[in-house]
């Protein structure tokens, strides 16, 4: 129970940290960065920092020959295909748009535990699921006007495969074989992400980064990626997938939060209300298979 309860309060510090790498992807490009490069920037600087504290801090650790090909695949979907896609659907369309696709994450990562894992899914998952993507469309909705068959449907299509990578790379990560640290299977990730990052240099054009951009890369390097996968890999195994991604719909209460402090934007009553029914949703997700007053208590 303690282990869990630790994992729900690194899930919500996480998207705090994730919540704000929106903007700070959005600063990267809009000083003229590649997505590409700007991805590879990223995980170049957090795999370096990574594997040197792995190699001192955890020396002996070593990867089962059984889940290299796990490892592979991750970092490919997690890191490559995911940032490949995210990067470039912030630059093709609206934020709007990004941000009600990725809300579709929880909703397949219910399917593919259903019928991948055979996991059954209760009433109050399905129905917090659900609460998550009814909440994050009321606070987009109220602050943009959606159109997904505008000229940017490009972009939106590329939301949507960030999306479905993400779920892809929940399925392989949480069937590792051996007991690993999650700095362990971070650092083999964005490793293999990194090098599978590379080619696309070939198609992107280079701009020395600013002191701006390299702040904001550095910021994503080290909070977003250094301690956000690792947070993210010690929860996915505490908490499980559905629980886990139904999370990552905070952070767009965030994103107003941050939003409001930096660009001084109003929030509004639709998008309070909307944050009212992502916790909700959250809520009963996190607690939705074995609830009972008795066991909330405990866990406050």
């Amino acid at each position: 129970m303690k282990g869990h309860k630790s994992a729900h309060g690194l899930a919500i510090l996480l998207m705090i940290i994730w919540g704000t790498s929106y903007l700070s992807i959005k600063v990267v490009i809009q000083e003229g960065i590649d997505p590409i490069p700007a991805a590879l920037y990223r995980f170049l600087i957090a795999s370096i920092i990574l594997f040197f504290v792995l190699k001192i801090k955890y020396p002996k650790e070593r990867i089962l020959k059984e889940d290299r090909l796990r490892l592979f695949l991750s970092g490919i979907f997690g890191v490559t295909v995911y940032f490949l896609f995210e990067n470039y659907s912030v630059k093709y369309t609206s934020a709007s748009n990004v941000s009600i696709l990725l809300s579709s994450i929880p909703v397949f990562t219910l399917i593919s535990e259903r019928f991948i894992f055979k996991e059954k899914i209760t009433l109050l998952k399905t129905t917090g699921a659900t609460l998550s993507v009814i909440g994050i469309i009321i606070i987009i909705t109220s602050k943009d006007k959606i159109n997904l068959f505008s000229t940017g449907t490009r972009g939106d299509l590329m939301a949507l495969g960030a999306a479905l990578s993400w779920v892809a790379y929940n399925v392989i990560t949480s069937g590792f074989k051996g007991n690993y640290k999650s700095i362990t299977i971070t650092v083999y990730q964005s490793i293999w992400g990194c090098i599978f990052l590379i080619p696309g240099l070939l198609i992107s054009s280079f701009k020395m980064p600013s002191n701006l951009a390299i702040a904001n890369i550095g910021f994503q390097a080290i909070f977003c990626t250094c301690i956000g996968y690792v947070i993210y890999v010690y929860c996915l195994g505490k908490l499980g997938a559905t629980v886990i991604t139904t999370y990552i719909n905070l952070q767009s209460i965030v994103t107003i939060i941050a939003a409001a402090i930096l660009i001084n934007e109003k929030v509004s009553l639709w998008q309070i209300i909307g944050s009212v029914i992502i916790i909700l949703g959250v809520f009963l997700v996190s607690y939705g298979s074995n609830f009972n007053m008795k066991k909330f208590k405990e866990s406050i």
